[in-house]
């Protein structure tokens, strides 16, 4: 059993991942909804959750502020939220944050920007994140409709072909957002 999670972590750990060069920050900032993920990521913490969004703001001390919300159990479940913040430790690495997530098990995780779609009112429309293991893989865009209709083919073929993110439990994943109740501050 050991030698086979060994060869599972060689495998994922073997297509080595890079993050972004350049991120304009602004251009990065408001809500972002996940319209797919990895396996783990539902897996684990993210496990009964539906219709998941991120909101990123810009604190006064440079750092992001991070709030992430999800429907708990169903679209139109409870809602349950975590704050925390992100930061760039590195400025000649922009795409590679850490960020802090209130309660979680952990004091930072790797949050790193791995491509980033085009600019459209001045905001990145889509953007695919994950960190150095590629356990966790998130696509996030800002709307998931439009997502959906101009961008998931392009998006899904990088994922798996050019990032190799084609195993098991670290493939692209869609997550439907089909019947989701609006959080109250976007209605």
């Amino acid at each position: 059993m050991n030698k086979l999670i060994l060869v599972v972590l060689l495998g994922l750990a073997s297509a080595q991942l890079q993050s972004v060069q350049t991120l304009n920050v602004t251009q990065y900032l408001g809500n972002w909804y996940e319209v797919a993920s990895s396996p783990w990521v539902h897996l684990t913490f993210e496990k009964d959750a539906y219709c998941t969004r991120a909101t990123y703001g810009l604190q006064s001390d440079g750092n992001l502020s991070v709030l992430n919300m999800e429907r708990y159990g169903s679209p139109q479940g409870e809602v349950k939220e975590i704050t925390g913040y992100a930061y760039i430790p590195n400025p000649e690495q922009p795409g590679q944050l850490k960020v802090h997530l209130e309660g979680a098990p952990f004091e930072y995780a790797d949050y790193w920007i791995v491509q980033l779609g085009p600019v459209k009112n001045e905001q990145y429309q889509w953007a695919i994140v994950s960190e150095p293991s590629k356990f966790f893989m998130w696509v996030l865009a800002r709307d998931p409709v439009e997502y959906n209709l101009l961008y998931a083919t392009q998006v899904q073929n990088t994922v798996t072909n050019t990032l190799q993110f084609d195993g098991r439990f670290n493939q692209y994943v869609a997550r439907p957002w089909t019947g989701c109740v609006p959080y109250s501050d976007t209605q």
